[in-house]
């Protein structure tokens, strides 16, 4: 890699001094747009400011972090990033030479149940992917469109298989009920519940391939049941899973994504840790629904989440999840304002096992801050008969009308 440098650097002798004009920070982020289709905010007063080494060479490493997810080079911090000034030609030799995709295999993998004789999944995103179906067959998908379209592969042996799915999305279809990624195809619903069961076990990053975009309206993905009914998946949720997302949420985004899967075991901290910011409507609308092996939900899983609620936004978000035994404190962010419709809405309806008190924000339950809207909280809490306060929350709270 000091080579490398060195001959970035060495742009700067006569013979290239001849040829390069001094490059300006217009031209910088310009250059690695191009080159990568990524873009880099530029952090000074004017974008027709001369550059300089240390800017280009942290240019490099932002741009390395967006590529891969996490932090993997720090040029701007080395002997070469000096205030001497960056020209074209050395501009052009550290897009093409210093950034770099990092191949590590696949972002994510999921095993799937022994008696697998084919495997579907659909992609509703426009991008690049790479598909490792576990048999030693690799294929690449090239999309340039957003339709959704379903990809299968047929064993020669039913059998356990790996399968590995790496790229990257780079526009959405924002349809309703549409998914970036679903594993709940098939022509008909006993078909897509028979694909969906045959996962028994999921790892790594989709937010990786199918992460924020940084120039689209539409930069959010969506999850619409994406695992929706995949009751053999028998572990905890992977904690990268949705690395790679940021921002405020989408409308129906994380909607029913993990519904009904019985056998999942744990949601780690942080799943949600780049979602910030104002509801979206329906955004996570029946995301546990029906999720019986879970026991506990991390505190933090919606922290980022303030400002006003949206409609239907923790609808069902943890119906019939019967085994969870308490209601963490500020479960559901800082959010003040206006109650919309059916904004909690059986969001706990069937958790027979909670104990101790119901949901609260900065203290106060949510009946208490929204004490009106007759009818928007409906069965809240129905069943949840061992919450301390029970016996006192408003009978629409706890009832399928007041």
């Amino acid at each position: 890699m000091r080579k490398i440098l060195f001959a970035v650097i060495g742009c700067f002798s006569a013979i290239c001094a001849q040829a390069a004009q001094i490059a300006n920070l217009d031209y910088v982020h310009k250059s690695i747009q191009q080159k990568w289709d990524i873009t880099i905010p530029i952090k000074a007063d004017s974008p027709m400011q001369a550059a300089n080494m240390k800017y280009l060479l942290t240019a490099v490493d932002v741009a390395n972090e967006i590529l891969n997810g996490e932090k993997t080079t720090d040029y701007g911090n080395g002997e070469f990033a000096t205030l001497q000034a960056a020209d074209t030609v050395a501009t052009i030799q550290a897009v093409e030479t210093l950034v770099r995709k990092i191949d590590k295999g696949p972002e994510f993998t999921l095993t799937t149940t022994p008696d697998t004789s084919s495997f579907s999944f659909s992609i509703s995103a426009a991008g690049e992917f790479v598909v490792d179906w576990g048999d030693g067959t690799v294929e690449t998908i090239t999309k340039p469109d957003t339709t959704d379209t379903t990809y299968t592969h047929n064993y020669d042996t039913a059998n356990t298989y790996t399968i590995g799915l790496s790229g990257q999305a780079t526009a959405y279809n924002f349809s309703k009920y549409t998914a970036a990624i679903s594993f709940r195809v098939g022509s008909n619903t006993s078909a897509k519940e028979t694909n969906v069961k045959k996962i028994a076990s999921i790892d790594g990053s989709l937010g990786a391939i199918f992460g924020t975009l940084t120039r689209s309206a539409y930069n959010q993905p969506q999850f619409y049941e994406t695992f929706s009914g995949a009751s053999n998946i028998t572990c905890s949720i992977p904690a990268k899973l949705f690395t790679g997302i940021s921002g405020a949420p989408a409308e129906d985004m994380f909607r029913s994504t993990f519904s009904n899967c019985s056998g999942l075991t744990s949601i780690p901290a942080g799943l949600f840790a780049g979602i910030s910011g104002a509801p979206a409507p329906l955004m996570f609308d029946s995301t546990f629904s029906g999720c019986s092996g879970l026991t506990s939900i991390p505190s933090d899983l919606f922290a980022g989440i303030s400002s006003n609620p949206a409609s239907h936004m923790f609808r069902f978000t943890f119906k019939n999840c019967s085994g969870l035994t308490s209601i963490p404190e500020n479960l559901f962010g800082n959010i003040s304002g206006t109650a919309q419709y059916q904004m909690f809405e059986g969001m706990f309806m069937g958790c027979t096992s909670l104990t101790g008190p119901s949901a609260r924000i900065n203290g106060q339950y949510l009946y208490e801050i929204w004490p009106t809207y007759p009818g928007w909280f409906y069965g809240a809490y129905i069943g949840c008969t061992g919450l301390s306060d029970y016996a006192t929350m408003p009978t629409m709270w706890k009832t399928d009308d007041d």
